[in-house]
């Protein structure tokens, strides 16, 4: 089979680059790169080599490369294989890492795995890979990258977190803030720069202190907001503009996804009322 053709996506929102392929036989010397590496195999059987350790991976593994660290991974000789490979640059993860943990370093901590077969983060790291291919808003890319790769680091580094006291009324900064911007699409930096607290904690507080994420909490007000302007008889189409939605497909999912009607049900039984 000849060689398919390799798949590049870069985000809008973070310095992250995606390299996809389906099917490919295409085989890579050793080599290194500046950037952080992780990625899976979708389908097939690979030889995998990452500094002074070989082994074999097959679908459903997840491999970690450390910046600078020498290897390769390629299909067995004769066979296909699928994968996904996203690169992140080490500073925008050291920047994560020194807000997470205890030991303050401004340079990137390696990770001691580089190889996984566990289900689960396997499952998250697709969960991420759609969402940066969807691309619909920073504040879900940014938010779900903040929250795979602190996992990630928390587990793998098994070190000891900042035990902050995150005042109440801080994070209701951060609440404020978004409920202030209803209809523009910020970021977990924006909201982290009004609040003060650095991003991991912005996630992890404001969903202690009011049960959703930051970005469940936009999405949330966005619905609202569009209910109340439905009932009015605003035009759909206009309100998924105004409110920020990519497009309108976006704007009924996300619609129907909270209030389990499409926006057009909605309005049209803005003149219903309920008879004694």
């Amino acid at each position: 089979m000849a060689n398919s053709k390799t798949h590049f996506l870069r985000s809008s929102f973070l310095p992250f680059e995606l390299r996809y392929s389906n099917n490919s036989n295409a085989c890579y010397k050793k080599h290194a790169h500046p950037e952080f590496s992780i990625g899976v195999v979708d389908s097939g059987v690979s030889d995998y080599i990452n500094q002074h350790s070989k082994q074999e991976i097959s679908t459903g593994s997840t491999v970690i490369i450390n910046p600078e660290a020498v290897h390769s991974c390629n299909p067995k000789p004769g066979t296909d294989w699928s994968y996904k490979m996203l690169f992140i640059e080490s500073d925008w993860l050291t920047q994560l890492q020194a807000s997470i943990l205890t030991t303050q370093q401004n340079k990137f901590q390696p990770f001691k795995q580089n190889h996984s077969r566990c289900p689960i983060l396997f499952r998250d790291f697709q969960s991420l890979i759609q969402i940066l291919i969807k691309n619909e808003s920073p504040l879900l890319v940014e938010e779900s990258a903040i929250t795979f790769f602190s996992a990630l680091f928390i587990k793998d580094l098994n070190a000891p977190l900042q035990h902050n006291i995150i005042p109440k009324q801080t994070t209701h900064l951060a609440y404020q803030y978004i409920s202030d911007n209803v209809d523009k699409n910020i970021s977990i930096s924006e909201i982290a720069r009004e609040s003060g607290l650095s991003h991991f904690y912005l996630i992890h507080s404001f969903k202690k202190q009011y049960g959703i994420t930051p970005y469940a909490y936009h999405m949330m007000m966005k619905i609202n907001k569009a209910k109340t302007l439905l009932k009015k008889g605003n035009d759909i189409t206009s309100i998924a503009i105004d409110l920020g939605f990519s497009d309108q497909s976006h704007f009924h999912r996300h619609f129907k996804s909270i209030v389990a009607a499409t926006p057009k049900q909605y309005k049209a039984n803005k003149h219903s009322t309920i008879n004694d």
